[in-house]
């Protein structure tokens, strides 16, 4: 029988809480038992302030740690953060916040993006990678969609195959604190992916990423095509390639089982 301070016990438990990293007031949400390796896990564009299966089935094998990105969710964005370098460095202070020399980084879309970042200009706080869906390279003959010029419902169809995956961010009324937050979360987005809506300079740098790395894609994904996860395969050195079938920009809440259990057995082999 399990007694209630086992690690399988620990591991259901979720904690909502607010740390202070270089006086940003920062959300999160972490779960899992410490003494599991610690996972910190970077949403998407709007995504912040959710607790959902694909993080439950993380937290059964590993401390995971999920903070809302300043200008999302909780967390508010200071006047000073205006660019990616901005936060690259905030995650560097969170780590030192958290108390950790090292972390696994996963990243979906826009986190993606972050995360990658990380690790190649702090490599040796990022033991393992994970890129989902990520954001910010461009690949020729292969545009993304411009998610400034859809309304919610065409970014809805856009980024769900299943449109019932969808329903944990279905506001229970869209009243006028909801337009304020979303044009906020726009706002955030539009510092980092206006124009231009990627790095320039990213491709080029990919291959100073040091540690093991799994790309994650949902085959038809319309937002950002698969045709980027190809790309960061080959551009990563010994990067792992696992497309996902019948999804598309949002595996993790269409496919959330096998979304997680890919990561999780990338992350406990030994690569």
């Amino acid at each position: 029988m399990t007694s209630p301070t086992s690690d399988t016990a620990v591991s259901r438990e979720r904690i909502e809480r607010t740390i202070t990293v270089r006086g940003i007031e920062t959300h999160l949400f972490e779960g899992g038992s410490p003494t599991a390796p610690p996972l910190l896990y970077l949403h998407g564009t709007s995504l912040g302030n959710l607790w959902l299966e694909y993080h439950q089935r993380l937290a059964q094998r590993f401390h995971l740690i999920a903070p809302d990105i300043p200008g999302f969710g909780l967390t508010p964005r200071p006047d000073w953060m205006r660019d990616m370098s901005d936060y690259i460095l905030y995650f560097r202070d969170l780590l030192d916040t958290l108390e950790l020399k090292q972390a696994i980084f996963v990243g979906h879309s826009l986190g993606g993006w972050m995360a990658v970042e990380v690790a190649i200009w702090f490599p040796e706080h990022v033991s393992k990678l994970v890129l989902s869906n990520a954001a910010g390279i461009r690949v020729k003959g292969s545009p993304t969609a411009n998610l400034f010029a859809m309304n919610p419902q065409e970014l809805f169809a856009t980024v769900f195959d299943d449109p019932s995956a969808g329903a944990p961010l279905i506001p229970a009324e869209m009243n006028f604190d909801y337009i304020i937050d979303q044009f906020r979360q726009r706002t955030t987005l539009a510092s980092l992916a206006w124009n231009p809506h990627y790095d320039p300079k990213l491709e080029r740098r990919l291959e100073r990423v040091q540690c093991p790395t799994l790309i994650l894609w949902g085959e038809t994904d319309r937002l950002i095509p698969a045709a980027y996860g190809e790309r960061y395969q080959q551009l990563i050195p010994e990067a792992k390639l696992i497309t996902l079938r019948g999804t598309g920009h949002m595996p993790m809440f269409e496919k959330p089982a096998e979304w997680s259990e890919q990561i999780t057995t990338f992350l406990l082999s030994d690569g």
